[in-house]
């Protein structure tokens, strides 16, 4: 059987094909081949790249998609986290922002609301004072042991146990609230709420088995604001004014709407409380809770030894006026109360400590210018025997704490009479007296006794019930104008005269007042180179220059006799 024809273009073809190329160029017929097969090795090669190229397009468009699939909510999810990350950012920062106040004043944050629940939040929080506040002060319910309150933010209140509170509020988008806490000695508990460093929405009471330690605690810590003085005293009051000019130190003024002023009194000093309406009612607060004094009507005094911290307490409208002066310059309770009652004013109540009342007594005795040294004290219901004792000063707590005993042929003057109604009295003896308790055990009073001073030793023989009275009206000239800077002297700078005395003045001194005494009628006479005056007026002031002489007399016509009588010069030294 023939072959069948070879297909034009197989390789013999295809041979003769490059021999004929290659005559015609004038090339070895091999070389064409090569070239040839260069040629088609080359357009296979770009094929197969060309492929290559198309698969890994197809495979980046694949890979692009999935990418794009994944990246565009990623992308959309970070977009949203972010935004809402901001609004919460902001809405922590407003919170912060509510709460600076009350952390600046000591509070630390016990729990914030969160984002899905910003108008509530629930603590369980410890003994102390809290805060819960509000942004943009959204009214607050707050609600602990199952009862609620609703108030203004922020809320203050305080608790004596650990509790469980919860807060709830209509604070708005954007909005939160926050609980936090201090220690009680902060704030004070609720009773010192009126002073909170911050300015308060509302408060909520619930700290009555606590509220007295939370406030003795804020006491001993200071935390208290200093009590203001500057007051219309000396101006809407002028007719008080005297009574700063007897020493007499405004101190702090409780103002219309404070309940009370802390007060510290200083050892061995008086306290003097005036409201100015006298329909107010005032009261002592100590610390640990003791009430001295309450519901004093218009005003109070307070004699102590030891120093203390005080609440002076009001119920009423008016302005409170608190005063402090030295014991020894007020001459303690006694002359405190003839102070007081010399300008026209009246005590409500007053006190000194059981403890003190020996004290308060001898106040009265340096006041009235007899030497410390001469000054014994006692207290009931035992008291010694002192027979050169001619002065004595009384301080009782309860009536007729103790009586005196004196012997036939002795007399005595006091000032006020010894009643049921005495509390301080001055008294003078003729001679010796012994003292006893009439009350029994229940007596609680105090004595401080001595001899008459230098400057009435004049008077030592003088057993005449109105001899003893002068001595008690010299005792209280002596303690008026000692709060002056008037100073006894006696045989000094001065000569007796027939009618009178003439007095030397000394260096550094610029005034002096002048008064005779004797062991015989009339015992106590004034002296004065002007008009006359008496013990029941006020003192007659001279002006004295060093060196100077002034002739003084009395309006008596005839005075006793010059060997036995004596003038006291009550000396000033220059301001």
């Amino acid at each position: 059987m023939p072959l069948p024809p070879k297909p034009k273009g197989q390789p013999d073809d295809l041979a003769e094909v490059d021999r004929a190329l290659s005559v015609l160029q004038g090339r070895h017929p091999e070389h064409e081949r090569v070239r040839r097969e260069d040629q088609e090795a080359r357009t296979r090669r770009a094929a197969a790249l060309d492929e290559a190229a198309r698969i890994e397009s197809t495979k980046n468009r694949s890979r692009y998609v999935r990418l794009a699939a994944i990246a565009i909510p990623v992308v959309a999810l970070v977009v949203f986290v972010g935004t809402l990350g901001k609004r919460e950012m902001e809405r922590r920062a407003r919170v912060e922002h509510a709460a600076d106040p009350f952390r600046a004043a000591g509070f630390t944050t016990v729990e914030t609301s969160s984002p899905s629940a910003a108008g509530s939040l629930e603590a369980t929080v410890e003994p102390g004072c809290l805060v819960a506040v509000s942004t943009d002060k959204a009214p607050l319910k707050v609600t602990r042991g199952g009862t609620s309150t609703d108030g203004a933010s922020p809320m203050l209140f305080c608790t004596c146990a650990s509790e469980r509170v919860s807060i709830a509020s209509n604070v708005g988008a954007g909005g939160g609230l926050t609980l936090l806490r201090a220690d009680a000695a902060t704030i004070g508990g609720s009773r010192a709420f009126p002073f909170a460093p911050f300015e308060v929405g509302s408060t909520m009471r619930s700290d009555e088995a606590c509220n007295e330690a939370s406030l003795d605690a804020w006491i001993d810590a200071k935390r208290y604001p200093p009590a203001p003085t500057d007051s219309p005293w000396q101006t809407t009051w002028p007719e008080r004014r005297p009574l700063a000019a007897a020493g007499l130190q405004l101190k702090a003024v409780l103002g219309a709407t404070s309940p009370f002023a802390v007060v510290a009194t200083p050892k061995d000093s008086c306290l003097f409380a005036m409201s100015a309406f006298p329909t107010d009612r005032l009261g002592l607060r100590a610390n640990g809770g003791a009430t001295p004094i309450t519901d004093a009507p218009g005003s109070l005094v307070r004699c102590a030894q030891e120093e203390s911290t005080m609440l002076v307490t009001r119920e009423g409208k008016g302005e409170v006026a608190v005063m402090i002066a030295p014991a020894r310059a007020v001459a303690g309770m006694l002359g405190l109360r003839e102070i007081i009652r010399q300008n026209g004013l009246a005590i409500g109540l007053a006190t000194v400590p059981a403890a003190d009342r020996g004290w308060d007594a001898k106040q009265v005795l340096l006041a009235s210018q007899i030497p410390e040294a001469t000054i014994t004290m006692g207290a009931a219901p035992d008291v010694a025997l002192d027979p050169e004792a001619r002065v004595a000063a009384l301080s009782f707590e309860t009536p007729n704490a103790l009586t005196p005993e004196t012997p036939e042929g002795t007399y005595s003057y006091c000032d006020p009479p010894l009643d049921a109604k005495m509390r301080e009295a001055t008294c003078v003896f003729s001679g010796s007296q012994k003292w006893r308790t009439d009350a029994g055990a229940e007596a609680i009073g105090g004595i401080a006794r001595a001899k008459l001073p230098f400057w009435l030793f004049a008077m030592q023989t003088a057993s005449d019930p109105n001899a003893l009275k002068g001595m008690t009206q010299l005792f209280t000239l002596a303690r008026r104008i000692g709060r002056d800077g008037f100073m006894p002297t006696t045989l000094e700078a001065l000569t007796e005269l027939p009618n009178g005395v003439e007095v030397l003045g000394r260096t550094g001194e610029d005034a002096i007042i002048a008064v005779g005494v004797a062991p015989a009628e009339p015992y106590v006479y004034t002296l004065t180179e002007g008009a006359p005056w008496t013990l029941d007026d006020p003192p007659h002031v001279i002006p004295m220059k060093p060196l100077a002489k002034i002739t003084l007399t009395s309006s008596l016509k005839t005075l006793p006799p010059k060997a036995s009588r004596r003038t006291v010069v009550f000396r000033r030294q220059k301001h």
